[in-house]
């Protein structure tokens, strides 16, 4: 669950609808920019369902063994990130099941290129972070109020072809989000369903009591390009 306050309410959005938010940014994305097509629909699939619930990667895997590589690349990133030690689960994720995977797709027919590896998992990160951004900062925030994640802009996007080096920036115009360089080939609107669940009742009656109780609203924001400084 993706939670953060506002006026005396929390706002919280599932992680599920979080994954499904990258996934639309990932299918709308530059595609002449990504260097294989052949996987585009395992990438898709992966970008869309990477947080379902922090879905077991077996049932990734299960639908496209190149998709769990992908996740598995993300969760790595999310410990290293986190700061928190978890050797074990590391292990599992790099060595383990990648190898696995790695000699399954070329036994199959399917070897996978670190380049093309590589650049899936920037445009997984890339979509995750853009939908983070989104649920984490109320439409309208002002850059200097926005979470600090991303006030000097998305890392890793200065390697895409297509922003000459120039790292992707955000800025809120109203319900607006304009982008710069712009990844997408169109602007565009998408909606995040969101719960705005009361503190007084969460702190009286208990935060899941409150949640369920309370209606699943929608945000709709419209994504555009714009020369941001």
């Amino acid at each position: 669950m993706i939670c953060r306050e506002q006026d005396e309410k929390f706002v919280m959005i599932k992680q599920h609808d979080h994954g499904l938010l990258a996934g639309e940014f990932a299918a709308r994305f530059r595609i002449e920019q990504v260097p294989r097509k052949r996987r585009l629909d395992e990438v898709l699939y992966a970008i869309g369902n990477h947080d379902w619930g922090w879905i077991d990667l077996d049932e990734i895997e299960a639908v496209t063994p190149y998709g769990a590589l992908l996740c598995s690349l993300h969760f790595e990133r999310l410990i290293e990130i986190s700061g928190e030690s978890s050797p074990e689960l590391t292990l599992y994720l790099q060595e383990e099941r990648r190898s696995r995977i790695h000699r399954e797709l070329e036994s199959s027919g399917a070897a996978t290129f670190e380049a093309e590896l590589y650049y899936d998992s920037r445009l997984l990160q890339f979509c995750d972070d853009l939908s983070l951004y989104i649920g984490l900062n109320e439409p309208g925030t002002p850059k200097s109020q926005e979470h600090p994640w991303w006030k000097n802009g998305f890392s890793s996007t200065g390697e895409f072809d297509f922003t000459g080096g120039r790292v992707i920036t955000a800025e809120w115009r109203g319900t607006t989000l304009l982008l710069d360089p712009y990844p997408f080939t169109e602007s565009f609107e998408v909606t995040l369903p969101v719960r705005r669940v009361p503190r007084s009742g969460a702190v009286s009656r208990g935060l899941a009591a409150e949640y369920s109780d309370t209606p699943e609203t929608a945000i709709t924001i419209t994504l555009a390009e714009g020369e941001l400084k």
